[in-house]
């Protein structure tokens, strides 16, 4: 049964990330606070690194700027595709893509010296699963870093059915607390974090989305009310008839032992 369920969200994934492919390195937001997580990361030219859900590739071809080499891996094909695109204009060649999934990484224990990923735990079913995978493939010694949306606990609930109309491959954004849990494992010690803010316009981000049909409206509708009921934690504000808001994204970091 938990095959199945796997399959069938990953099928949600691939179609909703085939039809952002081509629009989501046009979002503003996927290029905020990178030279800080890179510099977070305190990667070296004698490094490997491991960018898993790597999409277009903005960040593994950022990586690859510093490192001895990277590997990026996907499930969606089309998002593969724009990143070698991406590799192939920063003229990187210690960088290879892989498809596959994150629940089952293809590659040996103790293979990376850095594991990361970035604004992907929130579609994982099974965060603790790709977690342990995660610390699987990194050297003792080398980092776990995830950056995503990292919510209070009273905003949970609104935030995370609001996202999934959004995008119906959202499952949960973690909040604080379930990020500290995974990260207190007892593998891990030196942990780091840092926060930033990504500020989006309503609009532009429902037209690099897909969601499913008359749910752009209702998504409209939360946001006129959020003006004036702080229930999403997103600082929401109007400008210029424009409605903005921002999504809180946190960079965890530890070193495995």
């Amino acid at each position: 049964m938990e095959n199945t369920k796997e399959t069938k969200h990953n099928e949600t994934i691939i179609e909703q990330f085939k039809q952002q492919a081509l629009t989501f390195q046009t979002v503003k937001g996927h290029y905020d606070s990178v030279d800080t997580i890179i510099s977070m990361s305190e990667i070296s030219n004698d490094e490997t690194l491991l960018d898993i859900a790597c999409g277009t590739g903005i960040l593994t071809c950022e990586f690859a700027k510093h490192a001895k080499s990277v590997r990026g891996l996907d499930i969606t094909q089309e998002m593969l595709t724009q990143a070698k695109i991406t590799q192939k204009n920063s003229n990187l060649n210690n960088i290879h893509f892989d498809l596959g999934e994150v629940e089952h990484l293809p590659y040996k224990d103790k293979s990376f010296d850095i594991v990361f990923s970035r604004y992907s735990f929130h579609h994982f079913l099974n965060t603790k699963k790709v977690f342990d995978e995660m610390l699987r493939v990194c050297k003792d010694g080398g980092k776990i870093i995830v950056v995503d949306v990292a919510l209070e606990e009273k905003y949970s609930l609104a935030y995370n059915s609001m996202e999934k109309l959004r995008d119906p491959s959202h499952t949960k954004a973690l909040s604080l607390n379930e990020f500290h849990t995974l990260y207190s494992n007892p593998l891990l010690r030196a942990h780091k974090q840092s926060s930033y803010s990504v500020e989006v316009e309503l609009e532009n981000q429902l037209s690099a989305s897909f969601p499913n049909k008359g749910d752009e409206d209702v998504l409209r509708n939360i946001f006129k009310k959020e003006l004036s009921h702080d229930t999403l934690g997103m600082k929401t504000y109007t400008k210029e008839d424009k409605i903005y808001f921002s999504y809180p994204i946190t960079i965890f970091s530890a070193i495995k032992e």
